[in-house]
């Protein structure tokens, strides 16, 4: 109990000083939201932003069926397999008379990165809906906004918009497929017309195992599905190997990614009518300085952590002095500075965390992931704190008692 009450005081005193530790709250909010924000930028390199790091996009530039591309995955796979972490290809299937769309993606062969799946069709990722959340189970589909159907019920004319926690049903004879809708996706899915050919108003978004029942079970299509002559094939994804790391040490990324298109560069006749879509891509620097900025938020927040340790030695010298002299111990007199240095530190440090993952979840829209807040909690906490209390505590006890009078 005496070592708390020793704690309190220091916390205490720390409070009363309302203006030097305001201004350092501040300090160490604004260190901790900028790391752990360009933390989470990194981490959105390999979800958000995978295809703008790590990916090459082709597109049909007219309709293309699945049974044309086996022999292109098979050479692709051949001369670049040893670069590639991934190959993604996006799916079509026309339903109710050119008004539907339903699309889905599937990896070739096995990927190394299955979760990659979620984030290598940009208008479908987790990050760009509007309503709702992505599919975690079979039968669950996203939407795009303003979604409807048009069909003629009694010889009426009528209009079904549908939305999140409303289900599509299937049924061709006796066969029932129903499809919970969880998620609506705020992308322009037009780009999908345009490589189908079909001139449908509404997309339905579902998993591979969903898509293969409505292809067999409703439409009645033969297998296997992906090279059936009556899907569509609106895209393939190629992803690179490496990680966010890697792309900082060795720059593997951005060397595997432009080994990539200078391939299909070079073999784009064979590939027809396959092209290479632009995308807005990650260039090396952009990616260093998030890097730089995360280095300097961590250095920051040693240093201001350093300079209030050296202040508060120095404001409370005669205090500590005085304290020594009516015989605390050594023990009680460490507690009693650390707990000052730490009562600011630990405020600034939740407050500055809780800020970043707000702006992450709702700004940035970002998925959580718990290694940046690991990372933070080294970095701008442990380590702060591990240099704070070693000075403070070793400061403190080479100040004499006689200071306390020397300073009357």
């Amino acid at each position: 109990m005496a070592y708390f009450r020793v704690l309190k005081k220091g916390f205490s005193l720390a409070i009363r000083a309302r203006g030097r530790s305001i201004i350092f709250v501040i300090l160490f909010i604004l260190a901790t939201t900028s790391t752990i924000l360009q933390l989470s930028r990194i981490y959105s390199y390999e979800t958000h932003d995978l295809l703008r790091l790590k990916g090459v996009v082709l597109e049909p530039h007219t309709p293309m069926r699945a049974d044309a591309i086996k022999e292109k995955l098979s050479r692709i796979v051949n001369d670049l397999g040893d670069i590639l972490s991934g190959i993604y290809i996006v799916y079509g299937l026309n339903l109710l008379d050119d008004q539907l769309l339903i699309i889905s993606v599937n990896a070739y062969g096995q990927p190394k990165f299955p979760e990659n799946i979620k984030w290598v069709v940009s208008e479908f990722k987790p990050t760009t809906l509007i309503q709702g959340r992505y599919i975690e189970n079979p039968r669950e589909g996203i939407v795009n906004k303003g979604f409807h159907l048009n069909f003629t019920a009694y010889g009426t004319p009528m209009t079904v918009h549908l939305t999140v926690g409303d289900s599509i049903v299937f049924q061709a004879g006796y066969e029932v497929l129903r499809v919970k809708i969880v998620g609506i996706t705020s992308s322009d899915i037009s780009g999908f017309k345009k490589v189908s050919g079909i001139p449908f108003e509404s997309v339905l978004f579902i998993d591979w195992s969903t898509f293969k029942e409505i292809a067999t079970d409703i439409k009645n299509l033969p297998g296997p599905i992906e090279e059936s002559p009556q899907v569509y094939v609106l895209r393939i994804i190629l992803v690179v190997k490496g990680s966010a790391l890697s792309a900082l040490l060795k720059g593997d990324i951005f060397n595997y990614r432009e080994r990539v298109k200078e391939y299909l560069d070079a073999n784009i006749h064979t590939l027809s009518p396959l092209s290479i879509v632009s995308v807005e891509e990650i260039i090396p620097s952009e990616y260093q300085s998030i890097v730089l900025l995360l280095i300097v938020s961590i250095i920051f927040q040693i240093i201001v952590a350093g300079i209030y340790a050296i202040l508060v030695i120095r404001l409370r010298r005669k205090d500590i002095a005085t304290l020594r002299a009516l015989g605390w111990e050594s023990k009680y007199v460490k507690v009693f500075v650390v707990g000052e240095f730490l009562s600011i530190l630990f405020i600034g440090f939740i407050l500055g965390i809780t800020i970043g993952a707000l702006y992450d979840a709702f700004i940035l829209r970002i998925p959580f992931n718990i290694i940046p807040y690991i990372i933070v909690l080294f970095s701008n906490l442990l380590l702060p704190m591990t240099i704070g209390i070693k000075y403070t505590s070793s400061a403190a006890l080479s100040i004499p008692p006689s200071e306390a009078f020397r300073r009357e």
